[in-house]
Parts: C-alpha cells; structure tokens; sequence
C-alpha cells in the first residue's frame, strides 16, 4: 500500500540561516515545536521533548544536515508504535526571505490510521504558524502570575473588560473590542489544548495618529498560550503579523505592554489591574 505524505511550504521574512537555526537549535526550537537537549546534528539521535511536560514526544535520527539549505530527519511518536516515518526540510532564498517547505513521508495510508495522519496535518500546521511568528519578529511576551490555568484561560475569554477595554461586545466563540472611536473583531478557537487559543482578527478600525491604514490588524491573529505551574501559571501571547510590516508596530507592541504584560499580569497576581475605560 502506498505511504501517505503530508507537504507544506510557507515564505518567511528571514533569510535561510535564521530559519536554519529555528529548525535546529534547542533554544529556537522549543519557541515553536519541541525541546531537544542538543543541536540537530548529522548523524546524532533526535530525542525532543515537551517544553512544559519533559516528556520524550519525537524520536529519530537526523539523516541529513546540510545548513542552511535541508534539513532530514526520521520521525517516530508513540501513536505510530514501531512505525518509521520520514521528515526533510527545504530551505531556498528568495527576494527578501525564505522558502521553507516541509515533507513528511511514510505515513500509512489504511483507514485505521486515518485519525494519527489528521492530528500530524493540523499539528504541522499549528507549529509551522508558530515559527513564522517567532522567525519573523512577530510580537512575543510571556508572564508568570499566581493565578491557575483555569483562572488565567477564564480571563483570557471572559474578563477583557477587567484588563483590556471596559468596552467589551462578547458573542458566541468571539468578541468585539472598542478603544475610543477604534474597534477590533476577533473569532475564537481552540488549538491542540483547552489551554492553547487562537483569536483570529476579522475587522479592525484602529485610529492611530500617523497612521493611515486603519484596517492595519486584520488578517492578524493572537494565540495564547497557558502552561500549567507548581504556583501558578505562565502565560504567552504571539500576535502573529505584528511586526516591521505593520506601521502601527511601536504604538501597538506598547499597548501590549500595557495591557498585556502589566494590566492582565496584575489581574491574575491579585493587584490592581489598569484597562482602557473610555
């Protein structure tokens, strides 16, 4: 029976040695995938581990390395069982960025696996996502607060008001929020976890002096991330698009400091949080 394979190709504003270091050092890696201990090294055993768990998720051996232009690894995960698949990574320039294209082989076509090839499609395309935002300078923040992860997903989804904007329009699997005369329109899902969200802006009226793009968050989207902690939890958010391209960078990467590192931060540490209110 012939092997399932799963291609996916991106284009990344970072030239191929960047994007080589995302792929391959342990400190880069663990931003978007999983953690190994050591440097993907031709040759070497692949071992990568869960960033928030420790436990051992991806197994292999690196095949090829050939910086920064492939990248080919086998791929084994415990719902494959003794299966081997095969992963290569392609990397070529191009005017102002990258080309990454990724080629996932060796996967079984029967039925009884369809479910394990669906999970590997949406997870590729969940930590490919991932990389663009931490390759590509997309803003990036963590805090640490005392507050579980239940508590900080619950203010996430329905406590905007409390740390963000007074003004806020809540609506099934979305919300509308307002700032003065400007506006953002965010949809909700849920990524591999109840503790992994997406907000993906649909509109936006931000009015901001100096800039003359007003629609400049659409398209944008806002993942958040909740890790679990022996005293509380630790909280990401990737706004994936803001970035050099937005002439609204600086103004909005402020804005999260604000209301992001500092307002929501004091929310789930039991200060005194500080949200738009007008």
């Amino acid at each position: 029976m012939n092997d399932l394979t799963l291609n996916k190709s991106i284009y990344l504003k970072a030239d191929p040695a960047k994007v080589w270091d995302y792929l391959t050092k342990p400190e880069k890696l663990a931003q978007w995938f999983h953690a190994p201990t050591e440097p993907l090294q031709e040759g070497k055993p692949l071992e990568m581990f869960g960033t928030t768990s420790g436990d051992k998720l991806i197994w292999g051996e690196v095949r090829v390395a050939h910086a920064p232009e492939y990248l080919e690894y086998t791929f084994t995960i415990k719902p494959m069982g003794d299966a081997v698949s095969l992963v290569k990574w392609t990397l070529t320039p191009v005017a102002g960025g990258t080309r990454l294209s990724l080629e996932h082989s060796g996967l079984p076509q029967h039925a009884e696996a369809f479910d394990l090839i669906l999970a590997l499609d949406k997870g590729w395309d969940d930590h490919i996502s991932r990389m663009r935002a931490a390759a590509t300078g997309d803003y990036r923040a963590t805090i640490t607060v005392s507050a579980s992860a239940d508590q900080a997903r619950k203010a996430i989804l329905e406590e905007m008001h409390l740390w963000w904007s007074d003004r806020v329009e809540p609506r099934d699997n979305g919300a509308k929020v307002m700032f003065n005369n400007s506006h953002v329109d965010f949809e909700f899902s849920q990524g591999d976890t109840a503790y992994d969200l997406n907000w993906n802006c649909s509109d936006a009226n931000m009015i901001i002096d100096d800039v003359d793009d007003t629609t400049e968050w659409a398209g944008t989207r806002l993942r958040w991330q909740i890790a679990p902690l022996e005293t509380g939890s630790e909280v990401t958010l990737i706004h994936e698009g803001l970035n050099a391209n937005l002439d609204c960078q600086d103004v909005c990467v402020r804005g999260w400091q604000h209301y992001f590192e500092t307002s929501l931060r004091d929310h789930l540490s039991g200060e005194t949080p500080s949200p738009q209110t007008h």
